[in-house]
């Protein structure tokens, strides 16, 4: 009778039950019985030269990146699931593959990622929450909110909330600021910059402006900015903008040929929707002539008329005003209110009023009155704020003169109560400060001033003054701003019977 055999395979060293490093092998099941004291089984001399069935055939299978099973977890694999889940292992180990929640995770951040489904039924659930809530309670919520312009904010949600908060109910609640803040020219800055006072910050940097030439602000209506591009050439080239810092959108006007003129009067007239009209006056010579320039947006083309002047004219910064289709500029310096029809084209001249003391600089303003008409404002040495309007007639009609004094109270304006403050430029060398016009918003009836340094408006509401800003930068003094107003307020609604 031949002799036994037993198959011994020699094998690195690796931890009991794990895989050998070098080959990426499972340890042969004889090996592990006979270490632990077992017998191994017997081997027929004919298997010398035949291929172990203990041998492992463990490769990796690159599809899937998981080990192939020996023959004897082969033979398991065929069996079905019912009786793999019944039937104890034979002594081998089944590897299975772990499966992943029905809904899976986001691999890169490690977090379950809710259905579409759920998330819907999600932002369903809390849309019903809010719809849900009665008047009462909406306006109670309302009330408590901290900064004033979230009313506003809410107002946009949807047209329940806008017609809740517009309604004579919403009378709790407090009334929004009444401008956004105002844009001033700022020499290092390439674009005028913003300066919130009702904490919402508005930006013009997505105009397509390069920063090497930069722009200017020379006129500001109904939330729209005109902006006069500068580089190389400005001085020959009539470039502008028309842009809404809002709704982040602008207008590049067709650019105009200016050589030989100086650019007398350019002003900003809104119309319906998104409509609006440039008109710039230009003065010049050899022989003297002014030519009148009228760019409509719904058209997209500059009309132009021209006419002779008798003497020479001088061109002066000066604030603005339209009223209907006629823009008035005040020219300071003579002494005069420039008067262009845009819709005629013609231009004339309105005469300032008697007001019996020293124009210069910054002691006087225009604007207009609630109802339309042109108004002229001057303020005399002592603090004293004087308004005319201009009649039907023609002739300046006084108003009520306004103590600023009076309208100061420490808890609004600070230590500007008690600061030696006058409207004399004189009166600095005996240490005052100087006070002068700053700005009128059309669209609020607010007067702005400059107050030591200060930006001060009188709220026409409660007539009293408040300061808003103060300018740091001692090198280069506050010149005129541009207010921005708020949206309307209380909303109004285009179809106030329509459903939500």
């Amino acid at each position: 009778m031949a002799p036994s055999f037993v198959v011994r395979r020699k094998r690195s060293r690796s931890p009991p039950g794990g895989f050998d490093s070098a080959r990426c092998t499972r340890p042969c099941p004889m090996v592990e019985m006979e270490g632990k004291g077992g017998v191994a089984p017997s081997v027929p001399d004919d298997t010398l030269h035949r291929k172990s069935p203990w041998s492992p055939q463990r490769e990796f299978d690159s599809a899937r990146c998981s080990r192939t099973r020996p023959m004897v977890e082969m033979e398991h694999a065929e069996k079905s699931e019912a009786e793999r889940a019944l039937a104890p292992p034979d002594g081998m180990l089944h590897w299975k593959r772990p499966r992943s929640p029905q809904r899976g995770f986001d691999s890169p951040r490690g977090k379950r990622t809710p259905p579409v489904a759920e998330m819907e039924q999600s932002r369903k659930r809390k849309a019903g929450m809010a719809v849900a809530l009665p008047d009462d309670m909406l306006l109670e919520v309302f009330r408590r909110l901290p900064p004033l312009r979230d009313v506003v904010r809410c107002a946009a949600v949807c047209r329940r909330w806008r017609r809740l908060i517009s309604s004579a109910d919403a009378a709790c609640l407090p009334a929004p600021p009444r401008h956004f803040g105002f844009f001033r020219n700022y020499g290092p800055s390439p674009l005028p910059p913003f300066v919130p006072t009702a904490g919402v910050a508005l930006d013009i940097g997505f105009l397509p402006v390069p920063p090497a030439c930069g722009a200017l602000l020379i006129d500001l209506r109904n939330r729209r900015l005109l902006l006069r591009e500068l580089g190389a050439g400005h001085a020959r080239v009539l470039r502008l903008l028309v842009c809404s810092p809002l709704e982040k959108t602008f207008v590049r006007v067709p650019s105009l040929y200016i050589a030989g003129h100086r650019v007398a009067c350019c002003v900003l007239v809104p119309g319906e929707g998104a409509a609006f009209r440039v008109v710039v006056v230009l003065f010049g010579t050899d022989p003297n002539h002014f030519e009148i320039l009228v760019y409509s947006s719904p058209s997209s083309a500059w009309e132009v008329a021209t006419g002779p002047i008798n003497r020479g004219l001088v061109v002066h910064p000066g604030p603005s005003v339209v009223i209907g289709d006629v823009a008035y500029k005040l020219q300071i310096k003579e002494k005069y209110i420039m008067a262009v029809d845009a819709a005629r084209l013609t231009l004339s001249a309105v005469p300032l009023p008697d007001t019996g003391m020293q124009l210069y600089v910054g002691n006087h303003w225009i604007g207009k009155t609630g109802d339309g008409r042109l108004c002229f404002f001057a303020i005399r040495e002592q603090l004293t704020l004087v308004q005319w309007v201009l009649e039907a007639s023609g002739k300046w009609s006084q108003q009520q003169p306004v103590d600023l004094r009076a309208l100061m109270h420490p808890a609004l304006v600070g230590d500007l109560a008690n600061m030696k403050l006058s409207a004399k430029m004189s009166d600095q060398l005996r240490g005052c400060k100087l006070v002068s016009f700053a700005a009128f918003c059309e669209g609020t009836g607010t007067l702005f001033f400059i107050m030591a340094d200060w930006v001060v408006a009188i709220d026409p509401r409660t007539r009293m003054l408040r300061r808003l800003w103060r300018n740091t930068d001692q090198s280069r003094p506050l010149g005129d701003v541009y207010p921005c107003e708020m949206m309307q307020w209380p909303p109004a609604l285009k179809n106030p019977g329509e459903a939500l």
